[in-house]
């Protein structure tokens, strides 16, 4: 469908203006903002509907003019309301840091991209090219990028106290992961985006039981690239993964599954297709690596736990949904 291909190029970007779809407006723009256009109260801070329009510009523009299905469009609703949600949690942290008085600035930021980069030795263009294949604008990478180095000075001291990585866990790890360990390994990957309104942990157990191959879920419901290709992304570098990535693939042979990982908003499943090994390193050089990995896959665990937390504590106000 035509439709269905727009939004596969534009479900994970989030920025943007108000526009017509299929019937239902989006009218808020920078010149006439009003004040009654607030979709949530936060702890006595608003987000408005042009904040939220911002965000949703890919999707709005790409199926601009589109006669959209009733699932298309119960999609796109559920896909708005994660993003007022993942918009009101980086208000509670922006609220938890301010509590504490820390702060993150633009060159800090940009910083730390320098970094990122450096330490996986890529080029601009490279780095481009892994954004484009993780379906993110830079734009977005530096909003996460953000979010992260706020939530890690904000509750790094009491999170990481409570974080232990054994070196037995390291060396387990590295004698079940022995493939991605190798200078110049690869990983070649399918991947389904799953629509907002279908648990990919379901989808997952369809796909093992034998109901529905990972090829014809693909062309069935995948929202991202790949469709009639079996979701084939290609060729990745293990170094170039992102750590949520590197993590789940962690152990997988050619056609297992990884449990659900987040691709921006939407939940995503990746099938290891065929794996291509270089060089054994040895356990001493990749040591750190390991350890990185397991660490932030227990911090993630930590951190929703503390999410949950400020989510129970908050007075939060839903409006004009």
């Amino acid at each position: 469908m035509r439709a269905s291909a727009l939004l596969r190029t534009a479900v994970l970007v989030l920025t943007l203006s108000p526009v017509i779809v299929s019937g239902w407006s989006v009218s808020a723009r920078a010149d006439d903002t009003v004040v009654d256009g607030v979709i949530a109260v936060v702890n006595g801070k608003i987000v408005t509907k042009y904040e939220l329009d911002e965000r949703m510009r890919p999707i709005y523009e790409q199926t601009r003019g589109q006669q959209l299905s009733t699932d298309e469009i119960s999609q796109i609703a559920t896909l708005r309301r994660k993003i007022i949600d993942q918009m009101i949690d980086d208000i509670l942290i922006e609220q938890d840091a301010d509590r504490y008085k820390l702060k993150v600035t633009d060159q800090e930021v940009e910083q730390q991209v320098k970094e990122f980069m450096t330490k996986r030795n890529l080029t601009d263009d490279e780095f481009k090219r892994q954004l484009a294949v993780q379906r993110m604008t830079r734009d977005d990478f530096l909003r996460n990028m953000r979010r992260d180095m706020i939530r890690h000075r904000l509750i790094g001291g009491a999170v990481s106290s409570k974080v232990v990585v054994t070196d037995s866990e390291v060396e387990q790890a590295y004698e079940q992961r022995k493939a991605e360990f190798s200078k110049d390994s690869m990983v070649q990957l399918a991947i389904i985006l799953v629509p907002a309104n279908m648990s990919a942990k379901e989808l997952k157990e369809r796909i093992e039981s034998g109901q529905i191959t990972f090829a014809e879920a693909v062309d069935k419901y995948s929202q991202g690239p790949g469709t009639g290709h079996g979701g084939d992304i290609g060729f990745i570098a293990w170094k170039d993964l992102a750590p949520e990535w590197n993590t789940a693939l962690g152990g997988l042979k050619p056609g297992q599954i990884t449990e659900p990982v987040h691709v921006q908003d939407f939940a995503g499943l990746l099938q290891v297709l065929s794996l291509k090994e270089g060089e054994q390193l040895p356990l001493d050089s990749v040591r750190e690596q390991i350890y990185q990995a397991l660490h932030a896959a227990k911090y993630e665990k930590i951190f929703q736990e503390y999410m949950q937390k400020l989510r129970e504590k908050a007075v939060v106000e839903y409006r004009n949904l």
